[in-house]
């Protein structure tokens, strides 16, 4: 059982020490429910004052439910996809559920603010095959971080993606991006270190998708990015001796809406590399004065 403490704040702290997201609450068979913690002064998910709980906090308490009970491991491929259906506010409690929708393991997983949805989607687990050895890729000479400003990053340390190269086919442009791996002692090695965790990746391709909104579709600096919706189907913990690039052929905005379609590959940011798996963000870009108006409404979409 994970208890319900947080200890420690500071980037040096043990792994097991960094997120103690759920508390589990009894509940029928085939279906869990937890409490979500949430700590404004953690490093990661609030390393910059925040009016709401942010998205990546809610993905990360929904695993840690499967990984919890046992029912999520990285020896799994995982196949999600959410919808952040209202905005999530700093002082209500939130209230988690994961229960077995089908026999094939397909969980449906819920966050509840005040008995209203706040992020709901389903997870659905099967075993992935061991990886070969890693090939062999020369000394790891990390990359570059990309700015932090375009990653929607304060912390340096919490940037997970490289300066992108851009190439063209015919009209289309390709930006591909390097992940960058964290400092150690960083929250996201709390699985381990010889593997990329679920949220590294995921957090990855948010920014990517961040940084795309300014630099492909122009969106302005002080815009604020709305996770609408992300979808993922990803090796749980491929090693991280194999070097990950994400790829994103562009894609135009409509409105103020982007849709970033991201392709994993394992490979050298110079190649084609060798697809492992896919992510998928929609999102909507607002002013500061069209979010505080949207935020005094309650609104989201």
């Amino acid at each position: 059982m994970v208890s319900h403490h947080h200890l420690g704040t500071s980037f040096g702290a043990p792994a097991s020490d960094w997120l103690n997201v759920i508390t589990p609450v009894e509940g029928r068979p085939g279906r869990y429910g937890a409490t979500l913690c949430v700590d404004q002064n953690h490093p990661f998910f609030f390393d910059h004052p925040l009016d709401h709980v942010p998205g990546m906090l809610l993905v990360t308490g929904l695993l840690d439910l499967l990984r919890d009970h046992a029912v999520l491991s990285r020896d799994h491929r995982v196949r999600l996809s959410f919808e952040f259906t209202s905005m999530c506010e700093l002082g209500p409690g939130i209230d988690l559920s994961a229960e077995l929708s089908d026999e094939r393991g397909e969980w449906t997983v819920l966050a509840l603010q005040e008995d209203r949805p706040v992020c709901a989607g389903t997870v659905a687990l099967t075993e992935e095959p061991r990886p070969e050895s890693p090939e062999e890729q020369g000394p790891a000479v990390s990359p570059a971080p990309i700015e932090g400003g375009l990653a929607h990053r304060a912390d340096p340390r919490n940037v997970l993606i490289g300066e992108p190269t851009i190439s063209h086919d015919g009209e289309r442009e390709e930006y591909v991006v390097p992940l960058v791996p964290p400092p150690v002692g960083h929250f996201l090695f709390r699985h381990g270190n010889e593997h990329y965790g679920l949220e590294e990746m995921i957090e990855a391709g948010r920014q990517f998708a961040t940084a795309a909104s300014h630099l492909a579709h122009e969106r302005p600096r002080d815009a604020v990015m709305l996770w609408l919706r992300l979808a993922a189907d990803l090796p749980a913990a491929p090693p991280r001796a194999e070097r990950l690039t994400l790829r994103w052929p562009t894609q135009p905005p409509r409105g103020n809406r982007g849709t970033f379609d991201l392709t994993v590959s394992r490979g050298t940011a110079t190649g084609q590399g060798v697809p492992i798996g896919s992510l998928s963000y929609g999102s909507r870009a607002l002013s500061p004065a069209s979010y505080q108006r949207i935020r005094q409404n309650g609104e989201q979409e």
